[in-house]
């Protein structure tokens, strides 16, 4: 009898054990790839845009928690330092396209595309109320529509992000809230590996619905930024 609880007491302690070490292995982890987010967004010219900013904070903040051993809350702000430090690191990435080329000229040879016809697999994703952020439940969608643009091979020219909003507001504020929703899914695709001359961002604001009535159902459905492959239009 006294070998079964030694044995037992044995066992508890390497169970203890396991889940201790094994917890700080994780949350160590996701600090380094925090911190590599975040010096690639660096590299990018990141520093001084408020997502990077953000990003550095919530890595001391976690750091912090992490020495008063709260190692769940610590992960949890990691995790989103390391989307921050993603979005800055695009956001970056695409202001520097745009000042490297003749938007006069990017404009026009978008105005020579249309639809492609089909989504090629990339799906939509949703907004909070008056929000422009990228939601916790996007960015698993996001992950998937950047893999679809990298490996695009020339089948469409450019994916234009359109930015939507509920009826709620005016138009004019609505025009602005679609375009930022659209502008921060572009900078979270670019700084997953999308190139900047082939997401471009545009907002539609209320002037399109993809549903028409008043439940807040209706009004999630319309706070979303839908994509649109393109392709050159033919010739005749």
């Amino acid at each position: 009898m006294q070998k079964v609880k030694l044995f037992s007491t044995v066992m508890l302690v390497v169970l203890a054990s396991v889940l201790v070490f094994g917890c700080g292995s994780n949350v160590d982890k996701e600090m380094a790839d925090a911190e590599a987010a975040l010096q690639a967004a660096r590299d990018a010219g990141a520093e001084g845009l408020p997502e990077y900013q953000a990003a550095e904070e919530l890595i001391a903040k976690a750091k912090e928690m992490m020495a008063a051993g709260d190692t769940a809350g610590a992960r949890a702000l990691l995790e989103e330092a390391r989307f921050k430090a993603i979005e800055a690191e695009g956001k970056a990435k695409n202001q520097a396209y745009v000042e490297s080329v003749d938007i006069d000229t990017v404009e026009e040879s978008l105005s020579s595309l249309s639809p492609s016809g089909s989504s090629y697999g990339l799906v939509d994703v949703f907004f909070g109320y008056d929000q422009s952020s990228i939601t916790s439940e996007s960015r698993s969608t996001l992950n998937d529509n950047a893999r679809i643009i990298r490996g695009s091979s020339g089948k469409f020219q450019v994916v234009v992000i359109e930015g939507y909003c509920d009826i709620r507001g005016t138009e004019e504020y609505n025009l602005a809230l679609g375009q930022r929703r659209a502008e921060s899914t572009r900078n979270y695709l670019i700084g997953l590996g999308a190139s900047p001359s082939i997401v471009q961002a545009v907002s539609k604001g209320e002037t399109e619905q993809f549903a028409f009535g008043t439940s807040d159902y209706d009004y999630q459905q319309n706070r979303r930024a839908h994509f649109v492959p393109a392709v050159s239009s033919p010739s005749f």
